[in-house]
């Protein structure tokens, strides 16, 4: 049992060979991009809007809680659940991000919600005063928890629940056209993320907790205009590491200006399938303790 559950541990410790640039720079970076983008590019809405029905429907946004949203970003989960909770604080590496966070909630006239510029998998949960002290702890499509020590933070701060969200899998038309007809690749890869779900279940499985599974389709489709910054964006998501260069930007960059429509726009069609995991931390039949290297 104890190999078995450090097996799935390690499932959620390792990483792709082209993982994406997931430092604070980067997601500034990204942070910025999407706040050009406007309100009306936001992609994220309907997964807002699916997963406040899904919290709901268990009645997980009771007015008496409070919730922590790790990997928070722009607010947008954050501001929503703000809306049904006595209080919301969100956690997120990028200062841009909890910016723009702000923001929003000061322009959606929320004020129980606090966001944080933080580091999870540097963050002392007990020192920080932050063990036991939500009821419920979310994170969605988010690289924070992964691992032995994000899911041990996760749990040690929930008094109730905790509740994951990931991809199982995302197909861009965009990209699927620009390894076939620029770089002559053949189709992507399964996407990474149905890994960390996968391990995910199994390590809770495994440690006594009675994980709940759940999926949302959707297909999103929108227009957009050719750009130097989107052209970067879909070289990461196409190309492997060593192989995103300038060079390579320009010629997707030329793709892209070459192929829009009466508009001047290109039409992105996405694919994608997220994944829920939801647990009670009070609910666990002789559970795997995991071991930290304090511990130890």
């Amino acid at each position: 049992m104890r190999g078995d559950l450090d097996y799935f541990l390690s499932m959620q410790e390792s990483q792709p060979v082209d993982r994406p640039d997931h430092s604070a720079q980067k997601w500034d970076q990204r942070a910025d991009a999407w706040e050009q983008e406007g309100p009306k590019a936001q992609k994220g809405d309907a997964r807002v809007r699916s997963t406040m029905a899904y919290l709901e429907e268990r009645g997980l946004l009771r007015p008496e809680y409070e919730i922590a949203d790790i990997g928070c970003g722009p607010a947008r989960f954050a501001a929503a659940f703000a809306s049904r909770v006595r209080w919301v604080t969100g956690f997120d590496l990028s200062p841009r991000m909890v910016h723009y966070g702000s923001e929003y909630a000061r322009k959606q006239g929320v004020e129980n919600l606090t966001l944080r510029v933080a580091d999870f998998q540097t963050l002392d949960v007990q020192e920080e005063g932050l063990e036991k002290a939500f009821d419920l702890v979310f994170s969605s499509l988010t690289p924070a928890i992964h691992g032995k020590l994000g899911l041990q933070k996760v749990v040690s701060m929930s008094r109730a629940y905790c509740c994951n969200i990931t991809h199982i899998y995302r197909r861009n038309s965009l990209c699927r056209r620009l390894r076939e007809e620029v770089f002559h690749l053949p189709p992507e890869a399964p996407t990474w993320g149905i890994r960390w779900f996968y391990s995910l279940f199994n390590a809770l499985l495994l440690m006594g907790y009675l994980p709940e599974t759940s999926y949302d389709s959707r297909l999103q489709e929108r227009r957009l205009p050719p750009s130097e910054r989107y052209a970067s964006l879909l070289m990461e998501h196409t190309l492997p590491r060593e192989a995103r260069t300038p060079e390579h930007q320009a010629r997707i960059l030329d793709w892209m200006e070459r192929n829009t429509d009466a508009d001047g726009l290109l039409t992105e069609s996405i694919e994608a399938c997220y994944g829920r995991i939801l647990w009670d931390v009070r609910v666990s039949s002789a559970p795997e303790k995991i071991h930290t290297e304090k511990e130890v």
